[in-house]
């Protein structure tokens, strides 16, 4: 028994080839064993290559540090074959089993490079020719006790993070509530509003009214002391403002004329078109033929006319005046009748009126004259009265409330609306700030808010203001990430705007990884947060492995 087992081993040569011994045989060195199947000696013992099997070379060749195929698969655990392109051999690289950790490939030209990688192949077996005298024990064993360690923290640390995104994502919730109740409380106050507005109206409306009637009662007319000019002036304006107020009213009542008729010659022409004319009914008849005589009455002179009325009716409704190039000037006061200079020639008047002048500033320094009072102008504010005045504040610091309400409310309607990511969640993030240092700048970046480089000496630059999300590829940990936008920044010296896009990964905490400006003006965030953790449960997965959590966190 225990013949048959030795029997079944695999065996290798001392150099890594091959060597049958009845049907057993050993795997090569540096090859993967998945693709163990391909390397088994056929009845020939030959080896085919990988890529161009139709060449063929003795099985004995096979890792015998010389490169035979063309693709290199003849040499799995030597650097024989090292200077082919990669693209031309299909092996991924010097196999390491790393008992203990992890399996990795190494590239082949550092297979016996007299150097002990050890982050690659921790069981030194790529360097099995012992180049240099170097030797690198197998330490798998402590490698992958730490690795796994440092695996199960970010593990942890990721699903804290999982965690912490359901918590954000209850936020957004409430948050996105809270934004809906406050429109409805608005809608609400806003129609209040709309209604008090009305209701103002109509109340200063009638308070005019009655002040009118009162000064006519009265006998005043609320125009002393205006001029005959004036007068006229206020009396066209009132009835322009009468005109097109019925101008307003008659457009619309022809508008609405125009539709009605449109859509009664659209039912009438339908009628025609879809009546059987092979039905006996005289009143379908007749009312098929008064529709063909109306429309052979109609001409296109009247369509025009109608057109040309309607849009003479709107420039008359919206005709403005320039009403102050019709105001009154200004009046010469009216000289004094007992002036003894209006009976003057005028070339004496200027001699008269400096010595009255003197004369009469004299006698008001000794009392014996009242000082002249000034006389009142013909032109009038036309000031309203207390009560009215009151009536046009109250109603303008109304409709200034109303206009402030339906602001706020259009401002939380185009809230809703707003890409905050799945679910919501960065409603929750939102003015969260995260920076770090990276060389000789500070950088940071503000939920749904701006991204800034720091100075050492204090000042910053803006990098831009958020725009959005989208997915891109990240190709450190080779998935596809979200990546929050900040576009339209300060504009560089003879380049572009400033921009930054933040690379998500998920963890529990907002942390900036590193900065780089990958292209001119352009600058590329590695960042994590527990925003985009729930990616991981959007895939139906529950849980991370050890290995994924190191791909998201590093």
């Amino acid at each position: 028994m225990k013949s048959i087992l030795l029997l079944s081993l695999p065996l290798a040569l001392a150099d890594g080839s091959q060597k049958p011994i009845g049907d057993a045989w050993a795997l090569p060195r540096g090859l993967n064993p998945a693709l163990s199947e391909k390397y088994r000696p056929s009845s020939s013992q030959t080896f085919s290559c990988l890529t161009k099997p139709e060449i063929q070379i003795p099985i004995s060749l096979v890792n015998d540090d010389f490169c035979d195929c063309p693709d290199g698969t003849d040499e799995p655990g030597t650097a024989a074959c090292a200077h082919l392109n990669t693209s031309l051999n299909p092996l991924k690289g010097f196999y390491c089993q790393n008992k203990g950790h992890a399996p990795a490939h190494i590239p082949f030209n550092r297979v016996n490079d007299g150097i002990c990688d050890y982050e690659v192949c921790c069981d030194g077996s790529d360097e099995w020719m012992g180049v240099g005298g170097i030797k690198c024990p197998d330490r798998c064993e402590e490698i992958g006790k730490e690795a796994r360690k440092a695996a199960e923290e970010k593990r942890k640390l990721y699903e804290t993070g999982i965690r912490a995104y359901q918590k954000l994502v209850q936020k957004a919730v409430l948050a996105k509530k809270e934004v809906e109740d406050k429109i409805v409380a608005l809608t609400g106050e806003v129609k209040r509003y709309e209604g008090l507005v009305e209701e103002k109206k109509a109340g200063l409306k009638k308070a005019e009214e009655e002040e009118k009637l009162r000064l006519a009662a009265s006998g005043a007319t609320g125009d002393e002391g205006k001029s005959k000019h004036q007068k006229l002036l206020d009396y066209s304006k009132e009835k322009l403002s009468a005109h097109q107020d019925k101008l307003a009213r008659l457009f619309e009542e022809s508008q609405r004329l125009k539709d009605e008729l449109e859509k009664t010659e659209k039912i009438l022409k339908t009628f025609k078109e879809e009546y059987n004319p092979n039905f006996n009914d005289e009143g379908v008849k007749r009312a098929v033929n008064a529709w063909e005589d109306y429309l052979a009455s109609k001409t296109t002179e009247e369509e025009v006319w109608s057109s040309e009325y309607l849009a003479s009716l709107t420039d008359l409704m919206y005709e403005s005046h320039q009403w102050d190039n019709y105001e009154p000037e200004e009046e010469e006061p009216t000289p004094d009748a007992y002036g003894i200079e209006a009976f003057l020639p005028p070339f004496l008047r200027p001699i008269v009126h400096d010595q009255l002048s003197n004369l009469r500033t004299s006698l008001v320094e000794y009392g014996l004259l009242a000082p002249r009072k000034p006389k009142a102008t013909t032109k009038t504010t036309g000031a309203l009265s207390p009560h009215i005045q009151k009536l046009t504040d109250d109603l303008s610091s109304t409709e200034s409330t109303l206009s402030s309400k339906n602001t706020e409310l259009s401002n939380l309607q185009s809230d809703l609306t707003k890409d905050y990511g799945p679910e919501s969640v960065f409603r929750s993030l939102k003015d969260v700030c995260t920076e770090a240092a990276s060389g000789e700048y500070t950088y940071s970046f503000c939920h749904l808010g701006r991204a800034t480089q720091k100075n050492r000496d204090g000042g910053s630059t803006h990098l831009g203001d958020w725009t959005g999300f989208e997915r891109r590829f990240d190709d450190e940990i080779e998935q596809d990430v979200t990546v929050i936008k900040y576009e339209r920044g300060l504009r560089c010296w003879n380049g572009p705007e400033r921009s930054a896009y933040v690379y998500l990964r998920c963890s529990a905490e907002e942390q900036i990884l590193s900065v780089a400006e990958t292209e001119k003006c352009v600058y590329k965030y590695v960042a994590t947060s527990p925003a985009v953790c729930g990616e991981v449960a959007a895939e139906g997965q529950e849980g991370i492995s050890m290995g994924e959590a190191n791909r998201q966190v590093n």
